[in-house]
């Protein structure tokens, strides 16, 4: 995708120089003609004629080698920057990969002192490491989902929607997270992670939520989940959010994690609304795919599940976006 934007870019580039320089072109010779008319049809002015032609042809010169040097230029640039572009990307994508790992082996420590902690009572310093670790996973992995988006591919798997929810517990456990229903959907599983906790950070983060509830309801092949949490919503624009970069405050955050939460639903064959208000706290409603051959409770066959785990050179042609998986 990345790569077909840059060639149309390029084309285009190419389309208005040619075009530019073709006007003027026809423009140059169009006068010249003209002068050449007048000319056979008044002998008397012939030299001041010819001054005209003479100076209408340099005038008609100079520009279309402005035009034909600018085109160059600018294309020169537009190649430079596309390199500079994809240079910038792939040392952002490496850093942040580094980075994620690094803070992996961190968390993994902090986890075994609070283990070894655990006799003798909460350690609210070893709590606040671990909560500032998860959000930091959470801002590496929406990088490097942020970088890998236009060229990344996705792999669409059947997962069971609890099993995602239970990891979250695991990532809050001070948060309430609760669920009604259940159902298999296809999803990427780094993907429908990151939405997930891309959710549930923003309760607990900006909303300040104490609960976060998952809906699960299934419609004509399609799952839909409702997030909901008892926060206190979103004061601003709700058409607003999603956009990349897009802050209601200096203190609102990044402005990438809920456009990483639509770009990558909409990767999925999902779609996505939210809804806020103060009373009622923050709304996110999300439809994706049910995974096929599931029971009337929306959990896999165990049959259809092996045969899913089998296919999996045979499935659909995604696969994963991030280096990480690779």
């Amino acid at each position: 995708m990345e790569r077909r934007r840059n060639w149309i870019v390029i084309a285009l580039v190419g389309l208005w120089v040619a075009f530019t320089v073709t006007l003027a072109a026809w423009w140059l010779i169009f006068g010249l003609r003209q002068l050449d008319l007048i000319n056979q049809s008044n002998l008397e002015g012939a030299v001041q004629l010819h001054r005209h032609y003479q100076m209408l042809l340099w005038e008609g010169g100079i520009l279309i080698v402005s035009l034909i040097g600018g085109g160059m230029a600018l294309f020169y640039y537009a190649r430079r920057e596309q390199k500079r572009h994809a240079q910038v990307e792939e040392f952002f994508a490496a850093f942040t990969h580094d980075a994620k790992t690094a803070l992996a082996s961190l968390r993994l420590q902090a986890e075994s002192l609070q283990e070894d902690y655990a006799e003798s009572g909460q350690n609210p310093l070893l709590d606040r490491l671990l909560r500032d670790t998860v959000r930091l996973q959470l801002q590496l992995e929406n990088s490097l989902f942020l970088v890998n988006l236009p060229h990344g591919k996705f792999f669409l798997e059947p997962i069971i929607l609890s099993d995602r929810i239970e990891a979250l517990r695991l990532h809050w456990p001070d948060l309430a997270i609760t669920q009604s229903g259940d159902g298999t959907l296809m999803a990427d599983a780094r993907a429908l992670e990151s939405v997930l906790t891309n959710l549930v950070q923003n309760a607990l983060t900006h909303g300040h939520a104490t609960e976060v509830d998952f809906n699960v309801r299934k419609s004509d092949g399609r799952l839909g989940v409702t997030v909901t949490d008892n926060g206190r919503g979103f004061p601003g624009d709700v058409g607003q959010l999603g956009k990349l970069f897009v802050r209601q405050a200096r203190s609102s955050g990044s402005g990438v994690g809920l456009y990483i939460v639509r770009q990558l639903i909409k990767r999925m064959n999902g779609t996505i609304r939210f809804q806020s208000s103060e009373s009622k706290g923050f709304v996110a409603e999300i439809e994706l795919p049910e995974a096929p051959g599931t029971h009337a409770s929306g959990v896999l066959n165990v049959t259809d599940r092996s045969e899913n785990q089998h296919a999996g050179s045979v499935r659909t042609n995604y696969e994963a976006t991030v280096a990480g998986r690779r």
